[in-house]
């Protein structure tokens, strides 16, 4: 079988596509360790010096820095929360980065020449449009997100414009510069993405505990009314309440209707009239009893 000319070229091509994208140039681990370092001296000094600096610009690598070191502080107060019982812990942590968070985003928007104050205000609108309409308000908000992202992602505005000259360490690491930035930005957006949605969770399942205790106090209220209505005493209604807590504990993590929580609450009640029924004929009898036994 003859190999034509055209097949030698066309598996030469092949071969050097592949071999160009097998050896696609890689960040320098050197310029790696150094971006980290920076990343961490950005987070450190937002939260100190630059914790009310709205003023003045804030490069790329400031920028989506602080963000990534800020996701990852949130793992470990993640976990000494679970471990010390304390589950607001990671939200007392957003609540007190939530101005410095705030004033490196307006620093990045200032950098490439941008009025922050109109992009926060389009954000306020499009939130409260989704917290008081329906979903389907959520549609600008997500949009104003995206809108705001590939603000952030934009390169320095290095012209003087509205705030300053430009910072020129947003360019400090060569080519490996944009490889940089676009890292510590995948990884922020996905942390990020990661707290939303375990926040959800989270909230989700403290909503379902505080309905359920709430179920479970009118529960108790509907015991002490139908124990006060049969002329039951407190003593006498606490032991009904212990009896509905036994069927509370039973129901855990089942479906219940109405009609059997009425049924417990009048039966845990009932339970009681007839002990102190049962009590009070067997006190009568042996009265009786000893009455009759004297001369």
């Amino acid at each position: 079988m003859l190999i034509k000319d055209k097949d030698i070229l066309a598996e030469d091509s092949k071969s050097e596509i592949l071999q160009t994208k097998t050896q696609a140039p890689r960040i320098d681990k050197k310029s790696m360790r150094e971006a980290w370092g920076d990343a961490f001296d950005y987070y450190l000094r937002g939260i100190t010096e630059r914790y009310l600096k709205f003023h003045g610009r804030a490069t790329r690598l400031e920028f989506w820095g602080f963000f990534v070191v800020s996701g990852i502080v949130l793992i470990p107060l993640y976990l000494l929360a679970n471990y010390i019982e304390m589950p607001l812990l990671p939200y007392y942590y957003v609540a007190v980065t939530f101005l410095p968070a705030v004033a490196v985003s307006v620093r990045r928007l200032h950098d490439i020449n941008k009025r922050a104050s109109l992009y926060l205000v389009l954000g306020i609108i499009a939130a409260l449009s989704a917290f008081f309409i329906q979903w389907w308000a959520l549609i600008p908000l997500g949009l104003w997100v995206i809108m705001l992202i590939r603000l952030w992602s934009k390169e320095t505005d290095i012209s003087d414009g509205l705030y300053g000259p430009a910072d020129e360490t947003d360019e400090i690491y060569g080519e490996d510069n944009i490889k940089i930035i676009k890292k510590f930005r995948f990884y922020a957006l996905t942390l990020l993405i990661i707290w939303i949605a375990g926040a959800f969770v989270q909230f989700g399942d403290w909503s379902l505990q505080a309905t359920q205790t709430a179920t479970n106090e009118k529960i108790m209220e509907s015991v002490e009314e139908a124990g006060q209505k049969a002329g039951l005493t407190a003593s006498e209604i606490k032991d009904a309440k212990q009896a509905m807590i036994q069927n509370l504990k039973n129901w855990n993590g089942k479906m219940v209707q109405q009609k059997d929580i009425t049924d417990a609450i009048n039966k845990s009640v009932a339970d009681i009239v007839k002990k102190k029924q049962s009590q009070t004929k067997k006190a009568s009898e042996a009265d009786s009893q000893t009455a009759s036994e004297q001369p």
